[in-house]
């Protein structure tokens, strides 16, 4: 049997209702008994840019950090093409490096996986079958010219979770016992997402981090979300060459 370890953090915007008292009155992660609902879109809507910058430019980003295993004042840059390709070549959708420390910075390839909940025993899966180009990337990342000091495959999976209505918000995401709707519906929805598509091909140097962003009602992930961190595999380090560190110099802070 595999033990996972996520870090998690949640967050809820719930309005201040003042009593006959004048007192006000929070209610925190509380189930509702009618649906809550602002015209936010669903999780799933966000590609990985999206994805990727709001994690970063909020709350969440100290529980990527913590995976990572970096400082919390560490330096960070999102959709990266220059100045280490050129526009419609190709980019690195995050690196990260401490501060001070561009010689040790660590680049992630991001792919997302869609996940709704269904049901209590169902969901409905999609995206998984495009993490076989993520490996491709990832691979081409780590033999290329840029010889960064860690790399990752970043899994980030988009979960809709307003259904899950026996569950607490916090509790709410991807679940342990729950199978897809369609596919491969023999595994858990959670092993398939561990076990993705093409992981037997990504290199063994290279590290795997999830990262499960749950929108656990209607509300807009800026209002409500559960962000969990499971650093899967570490990555195995290397020297990073000094064209790397210079130009990772010219774009962090």
């Amino acid at each position: 049997m595999e033990h996972l370890l996520y870090l998690q953090r949640s967050h809820d915007g719930a309005p201040a209702i003042t009593r006959r008292d004048h007192q006000l009155e929070r209610k925190y992660f509380e189930v509702p008994p009618y649906p809550l609902v602002d015209g936010s879109p669903p999780v799933t809507q966000f590609e990985e840019k999206a994805i990727v910058d709001w994690l970063m430019a909020g709350m969440y980003r100290q529980i990527v950090l913590a995976a990572l295993g970096v400082p919390p004042d560490s330096c960070h840059a999102t959709a990266v093409v220059q100045p280490f390709y050129v526009p419609g070549q190709g980019d690195i959708d995050l690196i990260v490096c401490p501060k001070s420390a561009p010689h040790l910075a660590i680049a992630l390839e991001c792919k997302r996986i869609k996940v709704e909940s269904v049901n209590e025993g169902e969901d409905k899966i999609n995206k998984l079958d495009a993490v076989v180009k993520g490996v491709y990337q990832v691979n081409e990342l780590y033999n290329g010219q840029f010889a960064f000091f860690l790399t990752y495959l970043c899994i980030i999976s988009e979960v809709v979770a307003a259904s899950q209505d026996p569950w607490n918000f916090p509790n709410r995401g991807v679940r342990p016992h729950t199978t897809p709707r369609q596919g491969d519906t023999k595994r858990t929805t959670f092993r398939q997402i561990v076990e993705f598509p093409g992981r037997e091909k990504l290199h063994e140097d290279i590290g795997i981090i999830h990262l499960e962003i749950a929108q656990p009602s209607g509300l807009g992930i800026d209002k409500q979300a559960n962000v969990r961190a499971c650093a899967y595999r570490r990555p195995k380090r290397r020297e990073q060459v000094d064209r790397v560190t210079n130009r990772v110099k010219e774009i962090m802070p």
